[in-house]
């Protein structure tokens, strides 16, 4: 039987909906973040080649932020008033709230009766010159801005809002998104198969546990429609920057640019099989940068059941068991889109998160209404989002999904 008995060849412009719906990772809510209640206007970046070192007044919105002054007293002479020590640097300025950081200090004078404190809490000074502490940041319990002052047996010195403590999210995610690349297969694309569409988006979160895939589906080897609320939550917030660079080790780099929420780009190119770095930030954020925090796969799976890469569209049953061919990822997303009247924009999409096993049995119980001869965009993708990357600035995991999809049609029955 000639599927294209039961439907129209596929158009480009017809189909735009739904290749960025499907391809790209919409759905479920994918983009409805909540911000911060954590005001982070950028504090003052500190000169190049500091690393991260707090050398002069903060200006910021933060909370978090106490102490006053900049110490006070007309120096030993006899008459009892402490001296004024100075705190020229912090390096680095910042740390997490369990505490355990070295810190090191430079301005003086110091000495070995130095009693050092962040917000509050007594650090640990591990060595003392008339010029340098070298500390260990006391725990926490509070992030944000915190003040830093020294005191010796001789003088007392004060930085207000001088280091920044991160909620310590060793073991959970601080950075998330998705980087996609999506090749379109089959020959049957009324003008020609289009060409491969690249995208990307990152957010900064607030420590959390969640796997990128539970924007679509709560669990693996389960499937959602997009009309379902995911239980995942995201807690953003601005790192003070205009733009950021992705970089890989091999091809053109990624420069997105911040929309509000998070940072964007309709990418040139998405390399295959390249690890990218984050380069330095700035803004809140350490300007430092951070390897590893992407991963692409070095492929889109190969699909062979429902047949997408042929002459003709396949056809697709509500129930249809999907086959390709194992790549080693993480896990697969595999998505089907169908035109439903029933929808907010006349289409609805169906996710099943699964295991990269190489076959799955499609839930499309999960679509509010089903129904043959329909055009379905078909989408399968290999996801790595699991990287070796630290985030320097509270010990987090990067979990941005890389993604290598196969874009292709069918018929539903």
């Amino acid at each position: 039987m000639d599927p294209n008995s039961h439907m129209h060849t596929p158009t480009r412009a017809g189909l735009a909906a739904l290749l960025s719906m499907a391809a790209i990772g919409g759905g479920c809510g994918l983009w409805d973040y909540k911000a911060a209640d954590t005001a982070t206007e950028p504090v003052e970046e500190a000169p190049a080649g500091s690393g991260g070192t707090t050398d002069g007044p903060v200006d910021t919105g933060f909370s978090g932020g106490s102490g006053a002054g900049t110490g006070s007293g007309s120096g030993d002479d006899g008459s009892g008033d402490l001296l004024e020590i100075a705190i020229d640097t912090i390096t680095p300025a910042y740390g997490t709230t369990a505490g355990g950081d070295t810190v090191t200090l430079t301005g003086g004078p110091f000495d070995t009766t130095a009693v050092v404190q962040l917000a509050g809490a007594t650090a640990i000074v591990a060595s003392a010159s008339a010029t340098e502490l070298v500390v260990t940041t006391p725990a926490t319990t509070e992030a944000g801005l915190a003040a830093v002052s020294v005191e010796t047996t001789t003088g007392r010195g004060d930085r207000a809002d001088a280091f920044r403590y991160w909620e310590d999210a060793r073991g959970r995610y601080g950075l998330v998104g998705v980087v996609e690349r999506a090749h379109h297969t089959g020959t049957y694309w009324d003008g020609g198969t289009p060409d491969d569409l690249h995208r990307a988006t990152v957010y900064f979160t607030e420590p959390h546990q969640h796997r990128w895939y539970e924007r679509f589906t709560p669990t693996l080897e389960t499937c959602r429609s997009e009309t379902a609320t995911s239980e995942a939550s995201f807690v953003f917030f601005d790192p003070g920057v205009a733009a950021i660079t992705l970089q890989p080790s091999a091809g053109a780099s990624l420069e997105l640019v911040y929309d509000g929420m998070g940072f964007t780009a309709e990418a040139p190119e998405v390399t295959a099989g390249s690890r990218y770095d984050l380069l330095g930030l700035g803004g809140i954020l350490p300007s430092d940068d951070v390897a590893a925090v992407l991963d692409m796969p070095e492929a889109a799976p190969s699909v062979s059941n429902p047949p997408i890469s042929s002459t003709d569209n396949p056809f697709v049953s509500q129930f249809h068991t999907f086959q390709w061919t194992p790549t080693g990822a993480d896990w697969v997303l595999i998505a089907m889109t169908i035109e439903n009247s029933a929808a907010d924009d006349g289409f609805e999409t169906v996710f099943c998160a699964v295991n990269d096993d190489g076959e799955f049995d499609f839930d499309g119980s999960s679509f509010t209404g089903w129904s043959g001869n329909k055009q379905a965009i078909i989408t399968v993708s290999a996801v790595y989002d699991q990287h070796e990357a630290t985030l320097p600035w509270n010990q987090g995991l990067s979990s941005i999904a890389g993604m290598m999809t196969t874009v292709g049609m069918a018929a539903t029955y």
